[in-house]
């Protein structure tokens, strides 16, 4: 039987009418959300890809990196998950281009390439989101020049508790689990985004792990974007997405050009994640409120930067 086609193979093939010129103008007006594992960043996807005027993959673009050998990790130490300028060949960035407008399709599940021209826009928005984006910035500012990001951040002590219940549960399960072979690591697998200095965490407790990825990769993202012209990115909290979800998305729609959103929106009636493990509450976190504090040297002066925004 005949085995299907990967998914590189299947992309160059469905979008080789299409010159390079026009793959990036198609894919030139990225959106990417920017945040740290467990900060909310799926309800926040999941609510802009419903807006008029958006288009995505559908969920994160872990299948369009694993597509790329050379994309898996910094290098092959794997000294980090963190993607440069210099990984963005441009082999690379006209293959990665083509992959996302193959599987572009907007919240009614049309598929971008089957539509016809007429109902195709010039420019649409490409709404992306994947926590290692993060790390991946000077790389995908190589992949979509014109990308403009949404930096979502999350009170840390309620974000780094929701990490160590994840990573608890990825150990457990396997869910969650981003490597499996880490040289010298001293647990079955890493869960989430790798950061540079990631071997500083060997035989450390969870919280420990837990409030390194929330500082290394905000901290990363803050510095990243602190680079950029101010209006090529915006920030909004976790919090205010919950309390004030028709404010909040008006917002990020106008920087976004997308439709604003319609009929009414309450806190009461903003949805789970569909990756939430547990209900979430304000003093959930608190279970593990001994550890996190213990933490605070490694977290609080990042929780300082993003206050300041």
């Amino acid at each position: 039987m005949p085995q299907p086609p990967d998914l590189l193979s299947a992309a160059l093939q469905a979008t080789r009418h299409l010159a390079p010129d026009e793959v990036r103008a198609l894919t030139r007006n990225a959106v990417i959300i920017l945040s740290m594992p467990r900060a909310g960043s799926n309800l926040l996807f999941e609510q802009l890809r419903r807006l008029g005027g958006a288009w995505s993959i559908g969920g994160e673009s872990h299948a369009i990196l694993n597509a790329f050998g050379h994309l898996r990790a910094e290098n092959a130490a794997l000294d980090s998950g963190s993607l440069g300028a210099g990984h963005a060949d441009s082999r690379t960035r006209e293959a990665m281009r083509r992959c996302f407008l193959f599987l572009l399709g907007d919240a009614r599940g049309r598929p971008f390439l089957r539509l016809n021209l007429r109902e195709r826009p010039a420019h649409p928005v490409l709404l992306e989101k994947t926590p290692r984006n993060a790390l991946n910035i000077p790389f995908l500012l190589q992949v979509f020049p014109g990308a403009r990001f949404v930096f979502l951040h999350r009170e840390p002590r309620q974000n780094i508790a929701s990490i160590i219940e994840a990573w608890t549960v990825g150990l457990e399960t396997g869910r969650f689990v981003t490597f499996r072979d880490l040289p010298g690591w001293d647990r079955p697998g890493w869960c989430f985004l790798l950061p540079p200095g990631w071997r500083e965490l060997h035989g450390r407790p969870l919280a420990d792990i837990a409030a390194f990825q929330w500082a290394a990769g905000n901290r990363i993202v803050l510095d990243e974007l602190a680079e950029l012209d101010a209006g090529r990115w915006i920030p909004v909290g976790y919090e205010q997405l919950l309390q004030q979800p028709a404010q909040t998305l008006t917002r990020l729609a106008e920087f976004a050009g997308l439709d604003a959103p319609a009929g009414e929106m309450s806190a009461e009636s903003m949805p789970l994640s569909r990756t939430t493990l547990s209900p979430p509450h304000p003093d959930k976190w608190r279970r593990h409120e001994t550890a996190i504090e213990n933490a605070r040297a490694s977290w609080q002066a990042v929780a300082d930067r993003i206050a300041a925004l």
